[in-house]
């Protein structure tokens, strides 16, 4: 896994040969010293919170983007990589991809116990979940309508009000969803 610090010393090198600045004029621009630019760029120094508002203020970016980790050409998931999202009671979710900016979703696998149920609050404008039932079966609330999904039945819709998840059976279900922000 690749560090802050590496991620950091990336964008800002990076962000700086862009705009074909020195150190020096980098240095101008944000206040911070080109020692601690040279050793920001060779991670040898982590910079704190304030160098780090310094820096994104000097050359007008936001902390995101000074930040951001671009997506690999391929990347795998096994279960000992897989990132665990949140629990709630019967309910357990895993972060298979994360969210990208630049794609504009992230998947979710999430597990759901015997006579669970979880409500949602309404995402922000412009969501869209895509639910794929993997294993058993579980029901989804979207305003006044109520599905069943079975194992190979999915169902999408926009999240911008509340639903709710919920498994009435006897047996574990498993489901994966795609958040997409439209």
């Amino acid at each position: 896994m690749i560090s802050v610090n590496e991620i950091v010393a990336f964008n800002l090198k990076r962000v700086r040969q862009e705009r074909n600045l020195t150190q020096d004029e980098l240095s101008r621009l944000t206040g911070v010293s080109r020692s601690m630019l040279c050793s920001i760029e060779r991670r040898e120094k982590s910079p704190t919170v304030a160098v780090l508002e310094r820096l994104c203020n000097g050359i007008n970016i936001s902390l995101a983007e000074l930040t951001y980790t671009p997506t690999p050409e391929m990347s795998v998931r096994t279960r000992a990589n897989i990132k665990h999202y949140g629990a709630w009671e019967g309910f357990e979710a895993f972060s298979l991809f994360e969210y990208d900016p630049d794609k504009r979703f992230e998947i979710l696998w999430q597990v759901v116990q015997p006579h669970s149920e979880r409500s949602s609050e309404a995402h922000e404008a412009g969501v869209r979940e895509y639910i794929i039932c993997a294993k058993g079966v579980f029901g989804v609330q979207v305003g006044e309508v109520t599905l069943q999904l079975q194992a190979g039945e999915a169902v999408q819709f926009l999240a911008n009000y509340r639903h709710r998840y919920f498994n009435a059976t006897d047996h574990e279900a498993t489901y994966l969803m795609v958040l997409y922000h439209e």
